[in-house]
């Protein structure tokens, strides 16, 4: 029996206290599932810390990151006892011996290739543990209004309706080419600056452009209105933004880098945020203190060259997609019964084209957290959810799907933002596995597709006044397009990793025709600066029934006439 350990025993050897509660139920969950003392976590925790070059305290989102590589770990090691030989993912590690760090003796593999869903293994199977229906799931199949429509955009035009014979052509384009495997965690600070202020003169300049503007030193005493640019940030590591902790950040260039106070008093509108790019028009008199007359933002991306799309007519008949974020099964258990409900709305409905989003075998479930599984994450997704996507395409041949993992995916080797596609699950040429995030095109229109809750980052931290009512989801979106980037947030949130070499896939190059980004903010279609934007919401949430979308694209030229969506409640 596996012994338990107490949250003040874990406290004390960690140097933590009763505000981490979180990282010190993390530690105890990680003794749990791998029959460790903390001492020997701690040991792994350090080595860990040193060779990733980041800070000995433990933080939520980097032992998790320790703990999904324990767990890929283990799983190599129990494939190699089954095979009795040496796994795949070792012959490839011994092939890239050049590497520089080699972190396989603290238990981590930062070398994978994203072999960890090879069907070449034995399959074992779920234990029924695992998959007994909970109190939670017998009342979702037992709910009243299933499949209720709770939202929708452009609700006057026609369904396409169920079709069996009919075989429309689909057109599927990567507009970007999706994200190759990299090394993370090896980010220096001088680098992770360096790209910070590539970011910050990339944006400047933009802005100088776009307003025709040129810049002065906002940290230097002055007694006439200048223009300058800078990033928002905070006076204080800790809180959310306010008015009177407002600073601006400036380039090496501009102003070495340094801050001055930002004085937003006067004005009548504003929403800032941490990270936020901006210029600025105003006086500082005295030297410490920017009095703001005026907040300039960015301008959105442009459209994409027409050229590059390739635009499918099937004789004026639209295309419907049905859209769905994880998790996928309910907190009690592990018996994926959402999905085979979606599974089985999708045959009956017949859909052309179904996105899915992670997480898929999420690492926070808490039968996962807590230990309290026996079949591991590779052996649930292939049989709790290859199964049933091979049954839908089995049963509907016309019908393509695409797979986008979360961070949070415990069968994903990246457990971070920027993420490459799946692996090894590709069995049949209708599932297209997708980059997180990505942009495709569909018979001409142009998707981006972010599987990050940037949207709820962004609400806790940004201070906002307004002299007229506005949507707040509609400002939160309007962020995104004008940071060009789908995580504009600096510092990013404790729950996000980011890594900053990677920030070239996470910009938001064009404006895109449709943006998908599922958020825990309740689901909604917002049209912003011409854009459809819809939230899925998630299909499940923890006890109870989520949603999702069903989205009709219709091969017109006029965006606001070519997208019908409708939002259901599971």
């Amino acid at each position: 029996m596996t012994a338990r350990y107490s949250e003040t025993t874990i406290a004390n050897l960690y140097g933590l206290n009763s505000s981490d509660r979180e990282v010190i139920q993390e530690i105890g969950s990680i003794c749990q599932i791998f029959s460790m003392t903390p001492e020997q976590v701690k040991f792994k925790w350090e080595a860990f810390a040193l060779n990733a070059n980041i800070s000995l305290t433990p933080s939520v989102g980097y032992i998790r990151l320790l703990k999904n590589n324990l767990q890929r770990e283990f799983n190599r090691t129990l494939k190699k006892r089954r095979t009795g030989g040496v796994s795949t993912n070792e012959r490839i590690v011994t092939k890239r011996a050049v590497m520089p760090v080699d972190l396989s003796a603290y238990g981590l593999d930062f070398t994978t290739t994203h072999d960890d869903l090879d069907t070449t293994t034995n399959v074992s199977t779920v234990q029924d543990s695992d998959i007994k229906l909970s109190p939670e799931t017998h009342r979702f199949l037992n709910r009243s209004e299933p499949y209720h429509l709770d939202g929708q955009h452009n609700g006057q035009l026609v369904r396409r309706g169920i079709v069996i014979d009919d075989h429309p052509q689909i057109s599927l384009k990567y507009l970007q080419k999706p994200i190759e495997p990299y090394r993370y965690m090896f980010e220096k600070i001088r680098e992770r600056a360096d790209e910070s202020n590539d970011r910050l003169d990339y944006m400047g300049e933009m802005l100088s452009s776009y307003y025709q503007k040129t810049f002065s030193n906002p940290v230097r005493q002055n007694q006439e209105t200048i223009f300058a640019f800078g990033r928002i940030c905070s006076d204080t590591n800790e809180g959310k933004l306010n008015e009177q902790s407002v600073l601006l950040e400036t380039s090496k260039e501009l102003g070495m880098g340094k801050r001055v106070r930002l004085d937003i008093g006067r004005l009548q509108d504003y929403a800032l945020f941490p990270g936020q790019v901006v210029a600025v028009q105003g006086i500082n008199h005295h030297g410490h203190s920017f009095k703001v007359e005026s907040v300039y933002m960015p301008p959105v991306p442009p459209k994409i060259d027409s050229s590059k799309l390739e635009f499918v007519n099937n004789e004026g008949k639209p295309l419907e997609m049905i859209t769905a974020a994880g998790p996928f099964t309910l907190d009690g258990d592990l018996s994926f019964k959402p999905l085979e409900v979606l599974v089985q709305k999708c045959i009956e409905d017949r859909p052309d084209i179904v996105l899915l989003m992670g997480p898929f075998i999420p690492a926070t479930h808490p039968m996962i957290a807590r230990g309290k599984i026996s079949t591991s994450p590779e052996d649930l997704f292939r049989q709790q959810i290859e199964v049933r996507l091979k049954n839908l395409l089995d049963t509907c041949s016309n019908t393509q799907i695409l797979l986008m993992p979360h961070a949070d995916d415990m069968t994903h080797t990246y457990p971070l933002f920027p993420q490459p596609p799946f692996k090894n699950l590709q069995h049949d040429p209708r599932i297209k596995l997708l980059s997180n995030p990505s942009n495709i095109s569909i018979n001409g229109h142009v998707f981006s597709i972010a599987n990050i809750d940037i949207l709820f980052r962004l609400a806790r931290q940004e201070v906002y006044k307004s002299s007229a009512p506005a949507d707040r989801f509609s400002r939160l979106l309007l962020h995104l397009f004008q940071q060009h980037t789908y995580y504009p947030l600096v510092p990013t949130a404790e729950e996000d990793s980011i890594d900053s070499s990677r920030l070239v896939d996470i910009q938001i190059s064009w404006k895109p025709d449709i943006l998908i980004i599922p958020s825990q903010f309740k689901h909604f279609v917002k049209n912003v600066e011409q854009v459809v934007c819809i939230n899925p919401g998630h299909l499940t949430k923890h006890q109870s029934a989520g949603s999702y979308a069903r989205v009709i694209l219709y091969p017109t030229d006029d965006i606001n006439e070519r997208v019908r969506v409708d939002l259901f409640k599971l």
